[in-house]
């Protein structure tokens, strides 16, 4: 069940970080047009800075569902076994502890900001724009939360996906240049 709602999380993130991408890449393109045309348009520069910002953070969510964050996994595994359980768990307490503050203090800006507005936009009250921080937040706290006993048994087993990812490239890269060389031997 984990698995299933991990996984469709994943791909809701992908699906807006997707959306984003594009309609940034779009407006930017629109935006140079326009602006080659000599009619360019007053709404971009801000748009396309929130779209990033969006973006961004969307990004950020998604390397955190795939765990793909900075971390310290290799000094974590190279601890004693007890020892390595409770740094990593300390460790995944204070990023959880850090998104709920980050959430929390932008929700309260939400109603501060509900009282301005985008300059070239002006139905576009800035509480919308940064929405983006508590509800990316509360995305990145369940995702630690999902991910969080896999990280948890990787530590407790001395286990480094970044290493076992790297051992795997360089295996592929081997494998590539193997065949590559026989192949050019044959000819």
């Amino acid at each position: 069940m984990l698995k299933f709602v991990e996984r469709a999380l994943l791909r809701f993130v992908e699906t807006v970080s997707l959306a984003l991408l594009v309609i940034l890449a779009l407006s930017v393109l629109y935006s140079t047009t326009m602006r080659y045309l000599g009619a360019s348009p007053s709404w971009y520069d801000e748009i396309a800075s929130v779209l990033l910002a969006w973006l961004t953070y969307f990004g950020a969510t998604y390397a955190v569902l795939l765990r793909q964050h900075m971390s310290f996994a290799g000094l974590v595994t190279a601890l004693p076994r007890t020892l390595s359980i409770a740094v990593a768990l300390f460790g995944e307490l204070l990023v959880l502890a850090y998104f709920a503050i980050t959430g929390w203090f932008g929700y309260k800006v939400l109603a501060v900001a509900a009282y301005d507005a985008l300059l070239s936009l002006p139905w576009l009250s800035l509480d919308i724009v940064q929405s983006v921080i508590p509800i990316t937040s509360v995305l990145m706290i369940i995702g630690t939360l999902l991910t969080m006993p896999r990280a948890i048994r990787d530590a407790a087993e001395g286990r480094d996906r970044e290493h076992d990812e790297i051992d795997q490239a360089i295996a592929d890269a081997e494998a590539g240049a193997q065949s590559y060389t026989t192949k050019e031997h044959r000819a």
